[in-house]
């Protein structure tokens, strides 16, 4: 089985609300949660992983959109290595999420079941 490491915060930017200029210096702007979102493509039988650096205390979730050619099953790990969260489900639309107590490295494994390649869009909001 092949594997192909990415790194998604060291390729993908923040997208933010930009300020109000004109709104009083008493009154703070809400913060949009950054979104993030790439395309990729995975091998017949082979996995992809990402590595993301997640804010503590704040909920984060990873969503994966396959083309609709094959099976893709996504993991979420901590940075010891322990299984947070899984979608395994018989299709190629998966969300894991956590809310992690500090921040932390976390790390997303997309495998694809399928004996063809799925391009799939990875967005983590």
């Amino acid at each position: 089985m092949n594997s192909i490491f990415l790194p998604l915060f060291a390729i993908l930017p923040f997208l933010t609300a930009p300020t109000e200029l004109n709104s009083p210096a008493s009154v703070a702007t809400p913060a949009v949660a950054p979104i993030q979102t790439r395309s990729v493509r995975v091998d017949a039988l082979s996995t992809v992983s990402f590595k993301l650096e997640l804010p503590g205390g704040e909920y984060s979730r990873v969503i994966v959109r396959g083309d609709g050619d094959t099976d893709l099953d996504v993991f979420l790990f901590d940075e010891g290595g322990n299984l947070i969260d899984s979608d395994t489900d018989d299709t190629d639309f998966c969300i894991v999420g956590v809310t992690p107590r500090w921040s932390g490295e976390f790390t997303v494994v997309v495998q694809n079941l399928g004996r063809v390649y799925n391009r799939f869009q990875i967005t983590l909001e």
